[in-house]
């Protein structure tokens, strides 16, 4: 594909965090489940659901080859109860349409011939959604919460 950026995968470290929480806070406030909360609610709220994910879930970054802090995008996945699972995958508007998102869904080596979730409905995992067979599940997250705690 031409328009593939050349780009580094990593695990997040802490430098990367508060990347992580403002682009998922921002970006998912525009969802059709967030955009009726009020802002105190939902951005006290789902910073403590971010927070948890962060903590129980592997996190992958996208960044430059040649620059390690410079962000294009991450992944917050894992495997829960013999699943894959999907919490968020985020890549910078101006990053979009150049392959990041695949690269990042492809570094978790999950089988899309089984069907896998995904817990935050966002347009991308709609699109994701036939081609790598995700169901949209958002009650797993109180699965994991019943099972961790």
């Amino acid at each position: 594909m031409s328009n593939q950026l050349p780009i580094r995968l990593r695990a997040a470290n802490s430098e990367d965090v508060s990347f992580i929480f403002n682009s998922w806070l921002k970006s998912f406030r525009n969802s059709f489940f967030a955009k009726s909360i009020a802002n105190e609610i939902y951005f006290n709220s789902h910073h403590k659901v971010i927070e948890k994910l962060i903590k129980e879930s592997k996190i992958t970054v996208a960044c430059s080859e040649s620059d390690p802090n410079q962000l294009y995008g991450y992944i917050c996945a894992g495997q829960v109860d013999n699943f894959f699972m999907l919490h968020y995958i985020y890549v910078k508007h101006s990053f979009r349409n150049m392959g990041i998102a695949k690269s990042l869904l492809n570094s978790f080596d999950h089988d899309p011939s089984v069907a896998s979730i995904f817990t935050h409905n966002t347009r991308v995992c709609d699109k994701l959604a036939s081609r790598y067979n995700f169901i949209y599940n958002p009650y797993m997250l109180l699965n994991m919460e019943s099972d961790n705690d």
